[in-house]
């Protein structure tokens, strides 16, 4: 074996984490890397002392990468010198962190990097999927993930871009998970008033707080007596067992296909460990609607 490669996941209760878990296996097999996984189950404390605790037995386990899907960037960020202290290369999953530069200079033969989907241009694919849907502008809202993380905030930024006049945006926060986006969506109905303009499309920053909108919306559209279940959701992560399915199965309209980081972040592993080369700070993946933004406009 060339050595061990730990992965350490926000959560297990995600499709696109567990997308990130297969393709880290995967990839790990065929590099030779054994690849052990932990889940913080969204806890940051929980995370930081697992990630300190693999890093203070790196040379019995003979560690030799950790990769990091985090709970929150901030909170990993005094393990990254550890582990370039400790011989161990660093990679940061789907997120940004502002020490990686500066420590990339300090331990130059060290893999220091991230590797994520082009954050900004998820939050424009939604836009332009609203512009799809909804050619003649009207009110959007779009549940975010926590505005604390790099990921949400720029896909944030991308959307803000997209929804000029006609649109007029509305954003609630959550947590990444349906019964947050469920929650979120449900106060935001149970405040309106009747001078309050409805949306005409949904926008969640991944699938499964689409789905949290889906329902939010139904029992509204109940208790309410109004049409808000017709309104058309989009999501993102599009992984082929959640995301791809729910369009195809007419529960959501369009979703953000969003390729798993942990397999080029493994490869790149691999390239340091048998050749030298270094990758660089930011190991940036493309994206894409689905459907086609073609077909949402028929």
């Amino acid at each position: 074996m060339v050595g061990t490669i730990r992965l350490f996941l926000r959560t297990t209760e995600n499709d696109y984490q567990q997308q990130l878990k297969e393709e880290a296996l995967r990839e790990g097999k065929r590099a030779g890397f054994a690849v052990e996984v932990e889940s913080a189950q969204d806890d940051a404390g929980r995370q930081l002392a697992q990630i300190q605790a693999a890093i203070g037995n790196a040379h019995a386990n003979n560690l030799v990468a950790v990769l990091v899907a985090p709970v929150r960037e901030e909170s990993v960020a005094p393990a990254v010198r550890a582990a370039a202290e400790a011989g161990v290369e660093w990679v940061m999953l789907n997120r940004e962190a502002g020490c990686i530069e500066d420590l990339r200079r300090e331990f130059a033969d060290r893999a220091i990097f991230a590797v994520s989907p082009e954050q900004a241009e998820i939050g424009r694919i939604h836009g332009q999927q609203v512009r799809a849907l909804m050619p003649d502008g009207g009110c959007v809202l779009c549940v975010t993930g926590p505005l604390s993380t790099t990921s949400a905030r720029q896909r944030l930024e991308g959307l803000e871009s997209v929804m000029v006049e006609p649109y007029r945006l509305v954003t609630l926060s959550a947590d990444w998970t349906s019964e947050g986006a469920r929650l979120a969506l449900e106060r935001w109905l149970k405040n309106m008033s009747k001078d309050t303009e409805v949306p005409g499309v949904f926008v969640a920053h991944n699938d499964e707080m689409a789905l949290g909108l889906r329902q939010a919306a139904r029992d509204a559209a109940v208790r309410l007596n109004q049409p808000l279940d017709k309104i058309p959701i989009v999501g993102c992560d599009g992984t082929p067992t959640l995301g791809q399915r729910l369009v195809r199965e007419g529960r959501l309209r369009g979703t953000v296909v969003t390729p798993p980081a942990s397999g080029p972040a493994v490869e790149w592993i691999a390239r340091k460990r048998r050749r030298g080369e270094i990758p660089p700070a930011m190991v940036v993946q493309a994206v894409t609607s689905f459907p086609g933004l073609a077909s949402l406009r028929k």
